[in-house]
């Protein structure tokens, strides 16, 4: 075997992690809304419905870290709030707000999460 192929085998095998979603941030994990969580890392993720690019945020709160996708309410939030891009999230604290919004997939409504404030 090719080393470039053996080295590649060898990544790819040394964790399940990256092949096992991530832990992403729900309702549960925001005990009130002065829970800060604080933005480590930007990415980006396809949307579901309109398949353009959205903002994938990765959140520390405490000694956990959590996968936080960005739908336009949210971003609307960071852009009126004086965040002039994305990449301008990294080291702020985020706090969020849990609301009631409908669900289409299951036609009724579910608590979800709405950021409330950055510092």
């Amino acid at each position: 075997m090719p080393k470039f192929e053996q080295q590649k085998q060898t990544d790819i095998s040394d964790s399940w992690e990256k092949f096992c979603g991530a832990n992403f941030l729900k309702v549960d994990n925001v005990k009130d809304e002065n829970d800060a969580f604080v933005v480590l890392e930007i990415g980006e993720y396809q949307g579901e419905l309109d398949n353009s690019p959205k903002p994938r945020l990765t959140l520390g709160h405490g000694d956990d870290s959590y996968t936080f996708d960005m739908n336009v309410t949210n971003a609307n939030f960071c852009k009126n709030a004086g965040i002039k891009t994305p990449k301008n999230l990294l080291g702020k604290k985020m706090f969020f707000k849990k609301v009631l919004v409908r669900s289409p997939s299951k036609n009724k409504e579910v608590e979800s999460l709405r950021i409330s404030k950055i510092l």
